[in-house]
């Protein structure tokens, strides 16, 4: 009896437990990974466009509004992966 009574405590710290968690776990961590993933895209544009212009294909090294439209799709992406973990069904 006390087992069975242990194991509804354990479920109701749990659900509380994730309850609180949930606007980290909905908003905080999918903004993390999408500005993340912004970064990533941003460093290898810059990355790519500083040996361009450092072996002579560019004549000059600018950043412009594209680069950083494209570096939109790494937000869009990670930040899409990290909010789609949180509907994926839960093993016990």
């Amino acid at each position: 009896m006390k087992e069975i009574l242990m194991n509804n405590v354990e479920k109701k710290e749990r659900a509380n437990s994730t309850s609180s968690l949930s606007t980290h776990d909905y908003i905080w961590a999918p903004l993390k990974s999408g500005l993340f993933g912004f970064a990533i895209f941003f460093t290898i544009l810059l990355a790519v466009k500083l040996f361009s212009y450092a072996i002579g294909t560019y004549n000059y090294f600018a950043i412009e509004l594209t680069d950083l439209q494209l570096s939109s799709i790494g937000f869009v992406l990670l930040f899409l992966i990290r909010e789609l973990e949180n509907f994926k069904e839960k093993e016990d």
